[in-house]
């Protein structure tokens, strides 16, 4: 077996595609060997998105196939990857899959996060070691199993010598805050993609808007951003605090429309809808206020989908006061946006496998050391 070979497997909120990634990890550093994006069957992105969109009305049977669907396909596109990728199987130590996310209720009475996506299942069709569940033991300790993104935001781009902040854009966006490997502060700020994706969907326009440009053609609705704003139970929330597509999705939109009392046009929604989830990031422009214009883009990249959308980087520019066109992706500090999460499951994996445990406690608000996620061992 090489030694310190890991897959990381992640399918975002937004379903967009399956991204694998392969990589070596040491303990303070990592050699990123190939990755690739598998397209989602489109009936089966469908089914994702209706569940995890109207959670009100889940069918534990249609979650139950939705389940093993996801987990073959799963296995299908980690078998081929490895294929196409040259790496024998037996070479790697383990495989980080976070499963795709229907439910998160971290603050319920009983909490919890579900993810679909079967673990034993992916680890029996690979034959590989799959680490996977790890939002369960973070919630079981106090904490709200999210976001996990700041560990290895942390890992991946962390600098002794400065501050670092990560912006990342999936269907929620989260933030996190940190100086080499010490992890400030990091939380999700709300709505990333899935609100415009949403009323993309809902208007035949497409799965999103490519590059904003459906959202440009439309103009602000003041009253419409004002009700999205009065009804966001979450926003305004002091962290830690995580959320997901079961709050943020077309009802919520629908219901802030219907409220407004106006006929809008579907382009003025998304232009509305683009400035709505920009804001969740405005209260970085106080902090880069204050420093010489120079100087207020270098401590900050952005991931995730969200950093392809052209017109919404601009208006997140400009709420943060940076000039336009200077706001990065992760690229810049050395890995591409596209395998930031993959290569964080990847990373959380080798965590899990050296059973190093971590203190999410400025994060997710748990309490003590926590080794997260499940070993699952071919049958």
């Amino acid at each position: 077996m090489t030694k310190n070979l890991y897959l990381g497997v992640m399918s975002g909120t937004s379903v967009d595609a399956i991204d694998i990634v392969a990589v070596k990890i040491f303990d303070d550093s990592f050699d990123f060997i190939d990755a690739k994006s598998f397209q989602f069957e489109p009936t089966l992105r469908k089914e994702i998105l209706e569940l995890s969109r109207n959670s009100s009305e889940l069918n534990e049977a249609e979650l139950k196939l939705a389940d093993r669907k996801l987990a073959n396909t799963y296995g299908v596109a980690i078998n081929e990857f490895l294929l196409s990728s040259g790496i024998n199987k037996n070479d790697v130590t383990a495989l980080g899959l976070h499963g795709q996310t229907i439910l998160h209720k971290p603050d319920a009475e009983k909490p919890f996060s579900l993810q679909i996506g079967d673990g034993q299942i992916v680890s029996n069709i690979t034959g590989l070691t799959v680490v996977d569940d790890y939002r369960s033991s973070d919630i079981n300790a106090g904490g709200q199993g999210a976001p996990l993104a700041p560990l290895f935001h942390s890992f991946l781009f962390g600098d002794e010598k400065e501050t670092r902040c990560v912006l990342n854009i999936g269907g929620i966006s989260n933030i996190s805050i940190f100086k080499g490997r010490e992890v400030i502060a990091g939380y999700d700020t709300g709505p990333g993609n899935v609100l415009m994706d949403s009323w993309s969907i809902h208007n035949g326009i497409g799965p999103y808007d490519n590059n904003g440009d459906w959202a440009r053609s439309g103009k602000l609705n003041d009253p419409l951003q004002m009700r999205l704003l009065d009804q966001d139970v979450f926003m305004e929330k002091s962290h830690p605090k995580s959320t997901g597509t079961d709050y943020y999705n077309i009802d919520f939109i629908i219901k802030a429309i219907n409220e407004c009392g106006k006929d809008l046009k579907p382009e003025d929604v998304q232009r509305t809808l683009l400035e709505f989830t920009a804001s969740s990031f405005a209260f970085i422009g106080k902090d880069n206020i204050d420093k010489p214009i120079e100087e207020r883009s270098k401590w900050i990249a952005i991931s995730g989908g969200g950093s392809k959308n052209n017109f919404l980087v601009e208006r997140i520019e400009d709420l943060i006061n940076i000039l336009p066109g200077e706001l990065k992706t992760t690229e810049a500090w050395g890995v591409n946006s596209e395998w930031v999460e993959a290569l964080g499951f990847a990373y959380l994996a080798f965590l899990r496998m050296k059973e190093i445990s971590v203190d999410l406690s400025k994060v997710t608000g748990s309490r003590g050391q926590i080794l997260l996620g499940n070993i699952r061992i071919p049958n």
